[in-house]
């Protein structure tokens, strides 16, 4: 007896049909790194559900989150595979020509001396990030502290930092915090090298430019280079295209997508699957990753983490909350203000032409961290899908990362700025409604609702802080 299950998934409508019973393929042993010859990305428009069955019969690699109003998803296939969906009359171009002339690319340029060379010249490995991370320590003291979230499945070290100035919190206990976590997904690595530009330049313009001082001044940024390390390491020495963690899932399987492990709309099987050689495989549980418990356990016990983003690639992309559902998040005025803010601020810093908005520019997600981020703790939280749009994919080469860089600062930069945090309601304006649920919570004092200082409590502090909102009336 037949199975078939209908999953809408992020990066692409997947029809996955499955015989019950019926094994896997077996997990291959690289004795090198895989080689994709032959191989091409198409951007595929489905007309319906039979092109769907289609595509998911020749690939089982989708490549990108893509808007629904453009109805197109990327795929990785044989370039033989094109004949059969010309003979099908499937809609699609050629965005990729040949897989393997990227990766040898890279590769050849990963194999250089790194001699005189700038660290932002290149992809760095898992050790080569931690590294830079001990560097930046070491280059500026009071500013950067390392610290280790856990481990991941292998027993590799989840690290991050802590970057915020000498400037002591209001309220003496901490200042409020903003999460940047990055490759939650293993062949994303341009995501690794734009979150620890940012970071670098945050750091290396604090003595000379007033927003990158107000900002470490004023707040911490937890940085988590490398969500999935066992991947990471695995994208570097077995195959390059590897996408979930490394957990054994059966005797043929292996890994979880750590991006459909938060407990926030996990399990449905609209944007995540229960099969477990999908590239979406959810796990069993929320939060059976050590992976995903470490980064999630880490917020929970920091008093107020105000704003987060996920990085991933590609598409150019500012997703906001909800990925799992179509129903709007409450206090959407301000999500959307927030995140216009942050793809205007890229338009004007490179030129670079960002889209924002929902799950009604995408695919659903279910089980993703920013769900969790914004459903549990309240904070804003969205998703950056960065360059580029399909040309290279998850293989960008090197020029591009600086100027992806330049992307996530500048996005980083407004959303900071944008944080309007007395407007409880949500509405854009700090006025007398926001006063009455501020009010309630100075009066309760030990609750962090009102929390403006960054501390978990609502005191005199954070009195100070509302007043001063409240006087400018108008959110920035």
């Amino acid at each position: 007896m037949q199975e078939s299950h209908a999953r809408w998934t992020c990066g692409a409508a997947l029809w996955i049909a499955t015989a019950a019973g019926a094994p896997a393929a077996p997990i291959p042993e690289f004795a090198e790194l895989a080689r994709f010859d032959g191989d091409v990305v198409v951007r595929v428009q489905p007309r319906g559900e039979a092109d769907l069955r289609l595509i998911e019969q020749l690939s089982d690699d989708p490549w990108t989150c893509s808007p629904s109003a453009a109805g197109s998803v990327d795929y990785r296939i044989a370039r033989d595979q094109i004949a059969t969906l010309v003979l099908h009359g499937v809609p699609f171009r050629v965005v990729i020509e040949n897989v393997q002339t990227l990766l040898d690319a890279e590769l050849a340029s990963r194999q250089q001396p790194f001699d005189d060379r700038a660290y932002f010249d290149n992809y760095a490995d898992y050790n080569g990030v931690s590294n830079y991370v001990n560097s930046l320590v070491a280059a500026y003291p009071g500013f950067v502290t390392r610290i280790s979230l856990g481990s991941s499945v292998d027993g590799r070290d989840i690290f991050a930092m802590r970057v915020t100035s000498p400037v002591p919190p209001i309220g003496g206990v901490r200042k409020p915090v903003v999460v940047l976590n990055s490759l939650q997904h293993a062949r994303e690595w341009i995501t690794v090298t734009s979150n620890l530009y940012m970071t670098t330049a945050l750091l290396n313009g604090y003595a000379s430019d007033p927003t990158a001082k107000s900002i470490l001044d004023e707040y911490e940024l937890v940085i988590v280079p490398i969500s999935n390390p066992d991947g990471y390491v695995h994208t570097w020495t077995n195959n390059r295209l590897w996408r979930k963690n490394r957990r054994v899932t059966s005797a043929t399987t292996r890994g979880i997508d750590l991006n459909r492990n938060w407990s926030v709309g996990w399990g449905l099987s609209s944007g995540s699957s229960g099969s477990l050689s999908s590239d979406v495989y959810r796990g069993p549980s929320p939060f059976s990753e050590p992976e995903t418990q470490a980064l999630s356990n880490y917020m929970l016990g920091v008093p107020k983490v105000v704003a987060h983003i996920d990085i991933h690639s590609y598409s150019q992309l500012i997703l906001r909350t909800w990925g799992y559902q179509y129903a709007n998040p409450p206090g959407l005025a301000s999500i959307n203000r927030i995140g216009n803010a942050m793809k205007n601020s890229i338009a004007a810093a490179t030129g670079a032409t960002y889209t924002y908005g929902g799950s009604e520019i995408l695919y659903l997600a279910s089980g993703t961290a920013p769900d969790w981020v914004f459903g549990t703790l309240g904070a804003f939280s969205v998703t950056a899908e960065l360059r580029d749009t399909g040309a290279n994919g998850f293989v960008l080469p090197t020029s591009f990362i600086i100027p992806t860089g330049e992307d996530v600062l500048a996005m980083v930069k407004s959303m900071i700025q944008k944080l309007c945090r007395a407007d409880f309601t949500k509405d854009n304006i700090v006025d007398d409604a926001d006063f009455v649920q501020f009010a309630a919570s100075y009066d309760s004092f030990i609750t962090n609702s009102g929390d403006l200082t960054g501390d978990g409590t609502t005191d005199d502090a954070d009195f100070v802080l509302f007043a001063g909102a409240y006087d400018q009336f108008l959110c920035p």
